[in-house]
């Protein structure tokens, strides 16, 4: 079970169509396009929300509902929205145990503030990638969780992988046809 998809506060209120096609939808109004990558035969995590794909030793974990998320206006920039949140989570004592990293990027559907740092929760400690990501008009948070022996360098080439399949619709005409058959989520397992 991902101890951070027990952390979020708020996550997935409704549940989501998301199993079906490969472009997933991961909240009301942003989907992951991910067919024809290693996150197509990602899991979902049935322990948890609905929230969080696990693909191998990596979880992915989203929420449109973060600490802070209802604070402000829709004219506060990622930057100042990712500040509120960083402050909330660092009152709540769960203040990442070193930043790596602190930047914007942008990608084809929006752009995003990003945080590569190591965390804990719960007596595990793991290198992740925070992102507030803005998709179109709408914001997400992403928390992209690995082993705490990931490269720093090769985190940033995940994390960016990742944000490059966000979409605010479902946007692959292949994998958003009725017809569609999704991998099976056991070959993750398998290998």
């Amino acid at each position: 079970m991902n101890l951070r998809a027990l952390s979020i506060a708020g996550a997935a209120a409704i549940a989501l169509p998301h199993a079906v096609a490969a472009c997933a939808q991961l909240s009301e109004n942003v989907w992951m396009c991910d067919r024809d990558t290693a996150w197509e035969v990602a899991a979902w995590d049935a322990a948890g929300d609905g929230s969080t794909l696990v693909l191998g030793d990596l979880a992915l974990s989203f929420t449109e509902e973060w600490p802070g998320f209802e604070i402000g206006d829709g004219l506060a920039t990622l930057e100042e929205r990712y500040a509120t949140y960083a402050e909330w989570i660092a009152a709540d004592g769960d203040a990442p145990l070193e930043v790596f990293q602190n930047d914007r990027l942008t990608f084809a559907s929006g752009s995003a503030v990003r945080s590569i740092q190591k965390d804990t929760l719960e007596g595990d400690t793991f290198l992740s990638a925070v992102m507030l990501a803005e998709v179109g008009a709408f914001r997400i948070m992403l928390y992209l969780d690995a082993p705490e022996t990931t490269d720093i360098a090769n985190m940033d080439t995940l994390s960016r992988s990742v944000l490059a399949l966000l979409h605010d619709n479902c946007a692959d005409p292949i994998s958003c046809a009725d017809d569609y058959q999704r991998p099976d989520p056991a070959a993750n397992e398998r290998g």
